[in-house]
């Protein structure tokens, strides 16, 4: 593969060959987790790792040719480490300077900064507030500037980068990320500043090593790294200007939001709000409707959101308690969406998830739902 890139460098921008080196390691990456055995599988982090040790040495041996092809060889090789996240950004960085140490190593030139924005990142969030659009301006080193989109869904245990990669513009990223969350959900939406600094901090992907979901398609490995690599700049531009992450705290959590629901129902459903059971299945709920995640977003409700809470109280309680448990959603959806003023159309999708309704959207396999589908709500 770097063999074929180094070739590949001489007729293309800096830009393309980026998106190459990435089409072609999601691609690797695909056909192995596809086709290998457990004891041979080999994860993004393994596989990029080799990638770098064999840019490396694509350069050692060019440099010891002392032929101009070396200047090729290079580009792929600091291409390489443009995508890298921490700590494999690092790596690159080390290898890079052993070449220097090594014959010829005295030829190469400076090493080219990593990627940096050119503008402020912008936002925008689905009407159930559980889907998010990031976008922000890139220039490479061909002087090319192209947007990057995060399409971030937070309805399962964690905020989950779905989709991301270039654009030419934001109105391109935004076209979309509304195709990918739905018209009726992302209706009205534009990107605006961020005015929530400490969420978008929460929600852009970093490296989870072992906590990896898995279950990635071939565009998502293609991206694996580099969507880390940038989403760093963007973490770093949130950190540089506000140190003090100064929004406000989440204004609803597990405790809070069992006690307002209890009141809740004792106003609209005082024939349910009783039992010996009663305060129990209510904090149980509460407790399973955020499992992890962003805190600024527990009060987030949406189709996708709902199924993957059924979906996980099916799983993880004696059957009879989950039943109860279930019971419990229609009101509890209800009472989210008069706290939340989610419009009354939006509101109606969420119900037949509430009372059971397996999702068609949300494939399950032996280790439960893919969360890194990417579902229109």
């Amino acid at each position: 593969m770097i063999a074929e890139l180094v070739t590949l460098a001489a007729t293309r921008t800096d830009s393309d060959l980026e998106d190459e080196l990435c089409a072609r390691i999601g691609t690797t990456l695909a056909e192995r987790d596809g086709d290998s055995p457990f004891d041979d599988y080999v994860g993004p982090n393994t596989f990029v790792e080799a990638v770098i040790e064999a840019a490396v040495n694509a350069v050692a041996a060019a440099l010891a040719e002392e032929a101009d092809r070396w200047t090729h060889a290079w580009r792929v090789l600091t291409t390489v480490a443009g995508i890298v996240n921490f700590p494999h950004s690092e790596q690159a960085a080390s290898s890079v300077e052993d070449l220097r140490l090594r014959p010829g190593g005295h030829l190469l030139p400076k090493t080219p900064a990593g990627p940096a924005m050119t503008g402020a990142a912008l936002w925008a969030r689905d009407a159930y507030g559980s889907r998010f659009g990031v976008v922000a301006p890139f220039r490479a080193g061909d002087g090319a500037q192209r947007w990057y989109l995060w399409d971030i869904d937070t309805c399962g245990h964690a905020a989950f980068t779905v989709h991301s990669g270039y654009y030419a513009t934001p109105e391109e990223a935004h076209a979309d990320w509304l195709a990918g969350v739905g018209a009726q959900a992302a209706d009205g939406s534009v990107f605006a500043p961020v005015d929530n600094p400490r969420l978008l901090d929460d929600l852009m992907p970093r490296e989870i090593d072992l906590l990896r979901p898995g279950g990635e398609n071939i565009a998502q490995l293609a991206e694996y790294h580099r969507s880390k690599r940038l989403a760093e700049a963007v973490i770093g531009s949130i950190q540089r200007f506000r140190p003090h992450r100064t929004s406000a705290p989440a204004d609803l959590d597990r405790a809070t939001a069992a006690s307002l629901f209890t009141a809740w129902l004792r106003e609209h459903r005082p024939d349910r709000s009783s039992g010996a059971d009663f305060a129990e299945l209510v904090a149980e709920l509460a407790d399973s409707w955020q499992i992890g995640g962003p805190p600024d977003l527990y009060r987030a409700c949406s189709p996708h959101r709902i199924a993957l809470v059924v979906e996980h109280v099916r799983n993880f309680y004696e059957e009879d308690f989950a039943t109860d448990l279930i019971a419990l959603l229609p009101d509890w959806t209800a009472w989210l969406a008069d706290r939340n003023a989610t419009p009354a159309h939006l509101a109606d999708r969420c119900r037949p998830y509430a009372h059971g309704e397996p999702h068609a959207a949300i494939h399950t396999d032996d280790h439960g739902p893919n969360y890194l589908a990417r579902i229109p709500e």
